[in-house]
């Protein structure tokens, strides 16, 4: 991932300056969204605006390093638990951020954004599931072959 890494840092970069317009667009896609976990108000986002921020340049500062994000990602996770957030909603929850990423920067999204942010949501999703819901997209050979073997008699 870290050839992706100063992609990233250059888009987060160009959203800094006016990182609270970012979030409060998030918010408001997070609002109209049929996302089951409790949102926060906009003034309570608002003031996490911050934290997402240095929560997303030390992840990507890091990212070449998942030994030493895993710990920072997982400590940050709690908060979404705490939100009640479902497996069924981080698919859609990395996609608003996708599309809210998009539309932010513009311009300045290319293709090499695109492979970059999609890199990082798919890690994302997948630390996500696994480590709120123990949920792996790993696949056992033994239970295949078991499964196999069941289906078969």
């Amino acid at each position: 991932m870290n050839s992706h890494k100063s992609v990233l840092l250059k888009s987060i970069g160009i959203i800094k300056p006016n990182f609270h317009a970012f979030t409060a667009r998030f918010h408001r896609k997070l609002v109209e969204s049929d996302i089951s976990m409790n949102t926060l108000t906009a003034e309570q986002f608002n003031e996490k605006s911050y934290i997402l921020y240095c929560t997303l340049e030390r992840i990507i500062k890091n990212i070449d390093n998942p030994s030493s994000v895993a710990p920072f990602l997982s400590h940050h996770l709690q908060f979404l638990k705490k939100l009640n957030i479902q497996q069924s909603d981080i698919k859609p929850l990395t996609d608003i951020f996708y599309v809210t990423l998009v539309e932010h920067l513009g311009r300045f999204f290319n293709e090499e954004s695109h492979l970059a942010w999609r890199k990082v949501l798919t890690y994302f999703e997948r630390y996500t599931n696994d480590t709120l819901f123990n949920v792996s997209n790993v696949v056992c050979l033994t239970q295949i072959s078991k499964q196999k073997q069941s289906n078969n008699n």
